[in-house]
């Protein structure tokens, strides 16, 4: 069987991570392209930081504001793809653990955290 010509691409949102960002912007760039040259739409969409620094340090709080600005950016996508395994394990491990007890966004984060992939895992 042939797959339908009018079914879309996967849609990925990338995950640069700040540090990417700020300091080898060359990875986020070969990341994308690696991507897309697997069959994917890549899209970055305005993002900050995983909020693995405040965690380590214990600021939960911030933490928590992160954790939501990434989940609301990035749900719409099919995969989530980060190239940095920190980041990855941080928001896999670290986010459902900053909305337990709150039945309103477990199911959420939950869904969320299932499709994020470190890059070389994609």
């Amino acid at each position: 069987m042939t797959a339908s010509p009018h079914k879309r691409p996967v849609s990925v949102g990338l995950f640069a991570t700040c540090l990417v960002d700020t300091i080898r912007p060359s990875v986020g760039f070969a990341a994308a392209q690696l991507i897309e040259e697997a069959g994917c739409e890549v899209s970055v969409p305005r993002q900050t930081c995983c909020g693995q620094p405040a965690f380590n340090s214990g600021d939960r709080a911030t933490t928590r504001a992160l954790a939501e600005q990434m989940i609301a950016a990035f749900e719409t996508f099919d995969y989530v793809v980060v190239p940095s395994g920190s980041c990855a394990g941080m928001i896999k491990t670290h986010y459902p653990e900053l909305f337990v007890g709150e039945p309103d966004w477990m199911p959420r984060v939950a869904r969320f955290c299932d499709k994020v992939y470190e890059l070389v895992s994609f």
